[in-house]
C-alpha cells in the first residue's frame, strides 16, 4: 500500500505539493500560536494597559497637586484681600483716615481738587460689611476721569462706585463731581454673633 501512495504522489504536480505542505504549516503555526502563544499575549497586553492606567493616573496626581499649590496661593491672596491687607486698616478710624490719605494722593497726582469725603451709613451686604462715602471733587472733565479710572490702583480692588453726578462750572472749563464710594471687607467676627 505504502508503493501505491508513493506511485501517486510521484505523479502529482510539485506545486500542488508544497502548496499542500504551506497550508499544513500554516495551520501548524496557527495551531501553536493559538495554544502556546494566545495566552502569554493576552497577559502582555494586560500588563501594558495595566501601565498606561497607572502612568495617566500618577500624571493626574501630580497636576491636581500643582493645581493644589495653585489654588493654595489663590486662596491666600483672596483671603488677604477679604482681611483687609491690601490698603485699608481694619479698624474704622483709621480707614476713614487711610481712605482720605489715598484719595487726597491720587487727586494730587490727577490735578484734582478733593472737595470732601462723607462717611455715610453702613450696611450688611452677604458675609461682607459696606462701607459708604460721599466724595466731592472738582477739575478739569479728562483728570477727572483718569482719578475714577485709577480708584482700582489707589483704594484696591474693595472700592466700588455706586452713584456718581457731575455738573459744569467755569462755563465749562471745570466739572463739579460727587461720587458716592462702597468699600467692602468681611463681616467681623464679633458682628457675626
Amino acid at each position: 500500500m505504502m508503493e501505491q501512495v508513493i506511485r501517486k504522489l510521484e505523479k502529482l504536480d510539485i506545486r500542488l505539493i508544497i502548496g499542500g505542505m504551506a497550508v499544513i504549516l500554516a495551520f501548524l503555526a496557527f495551531e501553536g500560536w493559538i495554544l502556546v502563544l494566545r495566552k502569554p499575549f493576552a497577559q502582555y497586553q494586560q500588563v501594558l494597559s495595566s501601565h498606561q492606567v497607572l502612568a495617566s493616573s500618577l500624571d493626574e496626581k501630580a497636576d491636581q497637586s500643582g493645581e493644589l499649590t495653585r489654588l493654595a496661593t489663590e486662596l491666600r491672596q483672596l483671603a488677604d484681600r477679604l482681611s483687609g491687607e491690601l490698603r485699608l486698616p481694619s479698624a474704622d478710624d483709621k480707614m476713614v483716615a487711610s481712605l482720605m490719605e489715598a484719595l487726597d494722593a491720587s487727586a494730587i497726582k490727577h490735578r484734582v481738587n478733593l472737595s470732601g469725603v462723607t462717611p455715610m451709613e453702613r450696611r450688611m451686604v452677604s458675609v461682607f460689611e459696606e462701607l459708604s462715602f460721599e466724595v466731592g471733587a472738582s477739575g478739569a472733565y479728562l483728570p477727572l476721569c483718569d482719578w475714577i479710572l485709577g480708584f482700582g490702583e489707589a483704594l484696591g480692588g474693595s472700592a466700588t462706585i455706586t452713584d456718581f453726578s457731575m455738573k459744569s462750572l467755569d462755563e465749562g472749563r471745570r466739572v463739579q463731581l460727587t461720587l458716592k464710594l462702597a468699600l467692602y471687607r468681611p463681616q467681623r467676627s464679633e458682628e457675626k454673633k
